[in-house]
């Protein structure tokens, strides 16, 4: 997206006399988070592959190459189902390519899979700011504010555009109605979230039932690739991570 279509942009949700202040800051939004992770040995191979195209799909959105950093996301999640960092990324991209619903979905998306992940909201918020639906747009600004630390100035400036929000609602009688609405799909995000985990386990065990199938047929790369899976899915499974090391064994033997 280029300044000036983001400048036109702002200038639809910011009273005037806020954009001198708050230009600079609304240009970086999309950069304010990193990707971390425990362990690189924690990540299975598939999660790996996902990061690496995650990262040449953040090399050719820094090079201006959208449509290439659109495949690239696309890969990464269609790989790892669960990584929400993607969806964000995804979320920009589609946002600055005009594609307001496929934008809305994908930041939701990460939001419904990293309940805490920062710069979804922060995003999510601007883009209902440019949609003029205030009301969702204050609730994700609270979430933010909410979730990040105190000495974050994206914690401050998420506070202030709360106030700036509620400002230009204070006069509009169906602020309360609108806000009960937001709350109400917050709720079924989270009831979803719930409902994923649900999900998780029982394809954590069809995964490992066919590892099982795999390895009394002796092909133990297949057991050990379908038992990985249903260990990413249900992590603090036992009996999972014992039969990896048992396969993994059986395959290095052969």
């Amino acid at each position: 997206m280029s300044v000036l279509t983001l400048k036109n942009k702002i200038r639809k949700v910011i009273p005037f006399f806020c954009l001198p202040v708050l230009l600079l800051s609304y240009l970086i939004v999309f950069a304010q988070e990193t990707e971390t992770f425990e362990s690189e040995d924690s990540l299975t191979e598939l999660q790996k592959e996902a990061i690496n195209y995650r990262q040449e799909g953040v090399k050719a959105q820094d090079a201006g190459d959208l449509d290439s950093a659109m495949k690239m996301y696309q890969k990464a999640v269609e790989i790892d189902s669960y990584y929400a960092v993607a969806y964000n990324d995804l979320g920009v991209i589609y946002e600055a390519k005009g594609e307001a619903e496929r934008a809305e979905e994908s930041y939701i998306k990460a939001i419904r899979i990293d309940p805490y992940f920062l710069s979804a909201y922060s995003n999510l918020a601007l883009f209902y700011e440019g949609k003029r639906d205030l009301a969702k747009a204050a609730y994700c600004w609270k979430k933010r504010a909410e979730l990040g630390n105190l000495e974050d100035p994206w914690t401050q400036k998420a506070k202030s555009r709360i106030e700036d929000i509620r400002m230009s609602l204070s006069a509009n009688p169906l602020a309360d109605a609108q806000e009960r609405q937001v709350v109400g799909l917050m709720k079924d995000i989270a009831n979803e979230k719930d409902i994923l985990r649900h999900d998780d386990k029982a394809m954590a065990r069809k995964h490992f039932k066919k590892a099982k199938e795999s390895y009394n047929k002796q092909d133990y790369a297949a057991a050990v690739k379908e038992a990985l899976d249903a260990q990413y899915l249900d992590q603090d499974n036992k009996e999972i991570e014992e039969f990896i090391t048992q396969a993994q064994k059986r395959a290095l033997s052969r």
